[in-house]
């Protein structure tokens, strides 16, 4: 853990590369998003490629890098930005006490597009669907493409997990960034 998050420069590519997944950088792109010197972006991509991180491949002249799906610890470093700084902090934000329950499922973090039958983010409690759509509307407006979502009080929820609804099943099986603490209830199948 030390290794990993020994430098804020370190901090701000790993924030880059977590928040959008699915894309290749140069190093003088990192280094104008991140807004700090050459030298020290190259040292920790040197060092985040080296943690496994980060790979790299060569185009024409250029080293672009991409952040490894397969990183051990991608889950979790990514639970810790979701919940710092995107959209979970976003959903929580000053509604904390009136959810439960939330999750963002990793796939969609890393990139991917739901299909009918997936749920990105799951919402428990008494909290106005107004709230969350604003929220995930703008997300929808960064990602460029439209979230499943599903916002549901405690007796709705809990109704369909008792009747084992598919939707529901689904959404608790896969891998996920769960955002509220102590949800071992609503977790539990």
């Amino acid at each position: 853990m030390k290794k990993l998050f020994v430098s804020q420069v370190r901090v701000d590519i790993l924030k880059l590369f977590l928040l959008r997944p699915a894309v290749s950088y140069h190093v003088r792109e990192i280094t104008r998003q991140v807004g700090t010197e050459i030298n020290a972006v190259r040292r920790e991509l040197a060092n985040l490629k080296g943690l496994g991180v980060l790979q790299s491949n060569a185009q024409k002249n250029r080293i672009y890098y991409q952040l490894r799906h397969d990183f051990p610890l991608l889950g979790e470093v990514l639970g810790l930005l979701v919940k710092e700084e995107g959209i979970g902090k976003a959903l929580l934000g000053r509604n904390s006490s009136e959810v439960k329950f939330a999750f963002v499922s990793i796939p969609f973090l890393l990139g991917r597009t739901a299909g009918t039958e997936d749920i990105d983010i799951l919402v428990v409690g008494r909290i106005p669907l107004k709230k969350i759509s604003g929220v995930v509307k703008e997300e929808e407006k960064h990602r460029g493409n439209e979230i499943n979502y599903a916002v549901l009080s405690e007796r709705e929820f809990g109704e369909l997990k008792k009747r084992r609804d598919p939707l529901i099943i689904n959404a608790l099986l896969q891998p996920k960034v769960v955002l509220t603490a102590g949800s071992e209830n609503y977790l539990s199948l």
